[in-house]
């Protein structure tokens, strides 16, 4: 969807040709005398066509115009290309348009035939030629996302267009290149960009290009988090735009702010702005738009659990979709479909929208969605426990998906072991789950990644706009010192001389002081990315060792009960060979029942050891924020268990008390299992890391202990970890749930694990408090509401 505005907003930007002015250059064609100005008009009207991306008309246009100059070259005998200047600008043109029909659909061919146009306006020496094609190859490796090839271009464009002093297109090219940096998440750059579009706009009294420079500012503060600034320009766009009674910028400004509001979590207000630009839309009949409007629009049905009138619109965009026969909403509003009729449990019309999801997708040559639908149907083979049609199906979605797709690769093995635990083939559940647990880490490794980021991208955006409103406010300060110093001209030169010294001497002091600013804001960003790395692999190594020394100990005790009773039965199988040789049928009779009880005993305790490795497999799997019922006591209990475990396992020499303190009344709530497991094992972890620290001290007298404790508070539930360390400082309490912020030695913490639970009590409803006096202990107390 994000790919889909940014060519809505290049669509915009390239201007509309009014459906009247095609007509009047058709009518220029019938009156026309000569076959020069035929291919003129036939290259007029090929553009005026791109610029409606109506490609098939362009395309066609296009190619008339060609082979008009192809006949008027071959009737001189000669088949080449034409040698005559003229000829050869109609020929490039027409190569040109070509180029543009191919552009957004086929980018490889478009880019060949964007190079043979630029060749032939080199010949001629033709820079405005020159610099179109450059700008036209920027968009086209833009479409490809090879982004430095895009920026290189741009800035080819904007060479040539500043040498012949052409703002209305320095203007559009640095608002292109702005797209591009914002489609790097380079927002800092592609804020200066399109500022100084938007500035040169102003001055060419463009009203066309400022409003698409608001609306480009409003998408880029959107996407930084800056929701009021985004709105602000969004609201600015759509006043102007109604004043000049432009509808397809009025609607285009309803549809960004609906966008907005989105982001914000203001869905009332953003379903609203998108029905008003689909009313608009329809009026208008652009078409092209509706698809994209009335996704959007389910979309927020659906996180307010209006299921059928989602459904509703997801159906209608389908026959846009097919109308225009655009593949990127086809494949959207299929997969949507098939989702929102899981969601009402109906799994037959969601197996057929997974099959025709399957089925265009292989049209399409999409691998992404042709995984996603096989992955969709195993689902829901699983729920109807067709257990041999699932793991066929999974093991069919994995030849789509790519070795770097973390996530899909997660869902399947997960879902994978499931089924063959399910078939009794642990062997083959036992792989999956490795491999399941492979890629959930490197998901998860991935997800801080992007996190990190994204945090590194919007700091470097303040830091940028924070240079800008500097440098504006430095050429505010010389513009008025210039005024100043003319005056001053006018009456004594001696006086405007020392004034100029003052001035200069201050310019100098500031120029040293942004260049050291610069050099301090480099060297911060080069040592946040030399930590990214060690961050992201010192977090995957900690959540890869949690949990498996205590699920090491859990199952350990059943093995040994299967062990001993399977020596103890061979021995008893000898015993009963002897007392078959000697006659004794009584006695054997007493030691068959033995073999019996045994192998009674053997069973009971290889089932539980199953049912342990079933519960780590549910408990350790990478969570999809899927909230069910859920035991808080069994789960803390448990946690509690494999924490104290796992320190053991890992330092023979740790000792400490542990008590537990349930509330039986407690009923199960509503919670995601696996994001707060994580949460009460950081807090149980902590608080052995925090008794251990005050033992190793040698205080006298001194016994660790940690308490968990759980109780029924009106219509909520609190969980409490409390433990007798020492403490947390006064003065580093409120930093205790900052992202990276640890109190632990260098190497044994990262600093993010109270922040990500913070961030997941924050998510199910709930507050986490701390409690704490040094050298009495600390406690955690967890508030969650029961629903």
């Amino acid at each position: 969807m994000k790919k889909f505005v940014l060519s809505l907003i290049l669509f915009l930007a390239l201007g509309k040709l009014p459906a009247q002015s095609i007509s009047q250059l058709k009518e220029q064609l019938i009156t026309a005398k000569s076959d020069t100005s035929r291919a003129r008009i036939y290259n007029a009207i090929s553009t005026a066509f791109s610029n409606l991306d109506e490609t098939d008309s362009c395309l066609s246009y296009a190619q008339k115009a060609l082979n008009l100059v192809n006949d008027m070259q071959s009737k001189g005998g000669n088949n080449e290309p034409p040698k005559n200047i003229y000829l050869k600008t109609l020929y490039a043109n027409a190569v040109m348009n070509i180029g543009r029909s191919l552009m957004n659909i086929n980018t490889t061919p478009a880019i060949d035939t964007f190079f043979l146009a630029a060749r032939i306006f080199n010949e001629i020496n033709d820079q405005q030629g020159t610099a179109t094609i450059f700008q036209l190859l920027g968009e086209t490796y833009a479409n490809q996302n090879n982004y430095s090839n895009s920026i290189l271009y741009f800035d080819k464009s904007l060479k040539i267009n500043q040498t012949l002093g052409n703002r209305k297109n320095l203007a559009y090219i640095y608002y292109l290149k702005a797209l591009t940096q914002r489609s790097m998440s380079n927002y800092g750059d592609a804020l200066e960009n399109n500022l100084t579009a938007l500035s040169m706009s102003k001055e060419n009294k463009d009203t066309s290009s400022i409003l698409q420079c608001l609306l480009a500012n409003g998408f880029i503060y959107m996407l930084v988090k800056e929701y009021d600034l985004a709105l602000k320009n969004q609201q600015e766009a759509l006043k102007i735009a109604t004043s000049i009674h432009d509808s397809e910028f009025i609607a285009t400004a309803y549809s960004d702010m609906g966008n907005t509001n989105i982001r914000a979590g203001k869905l009332d207000m953003a379903y609203h702005d998108f029905s008003t630009s689909l009313a608009i839309r329809r009026q208008m009949g652009a078409n092209i738009y509706l698809s994209s409007n009335l996704l959007y629009m389910s979309d927020i049905l659906i996180k307010q659990g209006k299921y059928q009138e989602a459904i509703a619109l997801n159906l209608e965009s389908l026959q846009y979709a097919k109308l225009l026969k655009d593949g990127r909403f086809i494949l959207d509003s299929y997969s949507k479909l098939a989702d929102d009729y899981q969601l009402i449990n109906d799994k037959e019309k969601a197996l057929l929208y997974f099959d025709s999801l399957y089925q265009v997708s292989t049209q399409y040559g999409d691998n992404i969605r042709r995984a996603e639908s096989q992955y969709g149907i195993a689902k829901i083979y699983m729920k109807e426990n067709k257990l041999s049609s699932t793991i066929q199906t999974l093991q069919h979605a994995l030849t789509f998906v790519d070795s770097n797709d973390y996530k899909s690769l997660t869902d399947i093995y997960e879902l994978l072991a499931s089924a063959n635990s399910k078939t009794g083939n642990f062997k083959e559940a036992y792989l999956n789950s490795l491999q399941f647990k492979r890629f959930s880490d490197s998901a998860y490794a991935n997800e801080k990644k992007v996190k990190i980021t994204s945090l590194t991208n919007q700091l470097e955006f303040q830091n940028k706009r924070a240079l800008l409103k500097a440098s504006q406010d430095n050429q505010l300060a010389i513009q008025q010192s210039e005024i100043k110093r003319q005056k001053l001209v006018r009456n004594i030169t001696i006086i405007s001389l020392i004034v100029s010294m003052i001035i200069a001497v201050v310019f100098f002091k500031r120029f040293r002081e942004k260049r050291k600013m610069n050099e301090q804001l480099g060297k911060t960003l080069s040592d946040l990315q030399s930590t990214q790395k060690q961050l992201i692999q010192s977090e995957k190594m900690a959540s890869l060792g949690e949990l498996t020394a205590g699920i090491a100990h859990e199952i350990q005790n059943p093995l040994n009960f299967v062990n001993n009773f399977s020596e103890l039965n061979g021995e008893i199988i000898d015993e009963a060979l002897g007392e078959i040789d000697n006659g004794k049928l009584e006695d054997l009779l007493e030691t068959l029942k033995t073999i019996k009880e045994n192998s009674g005993k053997i069973q009971f305790h290889g089932k539980r050891a199953e049912a342990i490795v079933k519960g780590m497999l549910h408990h350790s799997r990478k969570s999809t924020g899927q909230k069910e019922l859920t035991d808080i006591n069994a789960l803390c209990d448990e946690y509690l268990r494999l924490s104290y475990h796992g320190l053991r396992a890992k330092d023979k020499s740790f000792s400490a008390k542990f008590e537990t303190h349930f509330d039986p009344s407690l009923q199960k709530i509503n919670i995601a299992p696996q994001d707060f497991g994580r949460v009460i094992l950081n807090l149980i972890n902590n608080a052995f890391y925090a008794v251990t620290e005050r033992k190793l001290s040698g205080e006298e007298g001194y016994e660790p202990a940690v308490i968990v404790s759980t109780k029924k508070l009106d219509n909520k539930i609190e969980i409490s970890v409390k433990d007798n360390g020492k403490g947390i400082p006064e003065k580093i309490k409120e930093k205790i749930f900052q992202p990276f912020f640890t109190t632990k030695p260098t190497g044994q913490g990262t600093g993010l694990g109270l922040s990500l639970s913070f961030d997941i009590v924050k998510a199910h409803g709930g507050e986490i408090k701390l409690e704490s006096k040094e050298n009495e202990g600390t406690a955690f107390c967890i508030q969650l509401p029961v629903v």
